[in-house]
């Protein structure tokens, strides 16, 4: 839960604090109290909900990995020591299926995947950071037909990625290129990103842990979301140097290739540096894939703002520089 986007239910004040925990029957909420009126309040943004955010996130996770309503009741029960129903599973899923799209999909998904397929994880450990890769084997068939460059190269990864390039190339979150893009072509607005990462992030309390909170949590109930933590490496000819990260989350939307990058505090980030990255994480994805740049656009975003542009409007000056 991130602390800035709660409001005083009162004065509607931003200056508030978590200040201890209410316990209800079934969960234990978040308190906070407010410093311009002196009030103390529990966060209401999940509505009349009797379940905690955990409990309800979880088993709509459950349900959209392939389990029927009962066993997704009867694991979150068992993880979460609670008794929900069938009942109850089917309502989360019905409330909050216009965010979680898969469901739309998940009927035909279910007809050629059995639910121990489905998603396909391996870890990479680069640079000495570990990264989860994971791909949705479902969407990735039904989504890349026009693409099937992205899908040869995801499935590849399943046995092939040169950990050497990652050890000694520079990073692409560490190379900052004069990026020449008209600033008003990166739009601003809300985005089904936001609603699901919001949703995502209901369901942790620990803010270290929203980066993976959020994949995982499109992954699953996003019917365009593919993939996440998506090794990509090339080698820059100007600059003489291998350049080497990992995409956060690839889309499928529209005919074009999305490449997604969370961001806490987006609107805050700075947009010559985040622009740089993500042209860097596109230009190596179209080169691997042999996907021409054309099809491609790059966004970041967190809960309440995403920004996108189109890579191949990107212009580079001959004056780039290293972090």
């Amino acid at each position: 839960m991130n602390i800035d986007i709660i409001k005083c239910p009162i004065c509607k004040s931003k200056n508030v604090i978590k200040k201890g925990r209410k316990k209800t029957k079934y969960r234990i909420k978040q308190a906070f109290y407010c410093k311009n009126c002196k009030r103390y309040f529990v966060d209401k943004e999940m509505k009349n909900k009797t379940y905690s955010a955990k409990v309800i996130i979880n088993a709509i996770n459950y349900y959209n990995l392939g389990n029927t309503l009962e066993e997704s009741s009867s694991l979150v029960n068992r993880r979460f020591k609670v008794k929900t129903s069938k009942s109850s599973v089917k309502r989360w899923v019905s409330e909050y299926s216009n965010t979680c799209s898969f469901k739309n999909i998940r009927k035909q998904v279910f007809k050629d995947y059995k639910k121990e397929e489905i998603i396909f994880t391996k870890s990479f450990k680069h640079q000495g950071l570990e990264y989860l890769f994971r791909y949705h084997k479902a969407k990735l068939k039904l989504y890349t037909i026009c693409f099937p460059g992205l899908s040869k190269y995801i499935e590849r990864l399943e046995e092939n990625c040169p950990s050497d390039v990652f050890e000694g190339g520079i990073r692409c979150s560490d190379i900052s290129f004069n990026v020449i893009i008209n600033i008003s072509s990166i739009n601003s607005r809300k985005n089904q990103a936001c609603h699901l990462c919001r949703l995502a992030l209901f369901s942790i309390n620990n803010n270290r842990k929203s980066h993976e909170a959020t994949e995982e949590f499109m992954l699953i109930n996003d019917a365009a979301t593919l993939a996440c933590e998506i090794p990509v490496w090339f080698w820059d000819k100007k600059m003489n140097v291998g350049i080497s990260g990992h995409i956060d989350l690839i889309q499928i939307r529209f005919g074009k290739i999305y490449v997604l990058d969370f961001k806490p505090e987006a609107k805050y980030e700075n947009k010559q540096k985040v622009a740089s990255q993500l042209y860097l994480y596109a230009r190596g994805l179209s080169y691997r894939t042999r996907i021409n740049l054309k099809y491609f656009r790059c966004a970041w975003f967190d809960e309440n703002d995403y920004y996108e542009f189109s890579p191949s409007d990107v212009k580079i000056s001959e004056s780039s520089k290293l972090y």
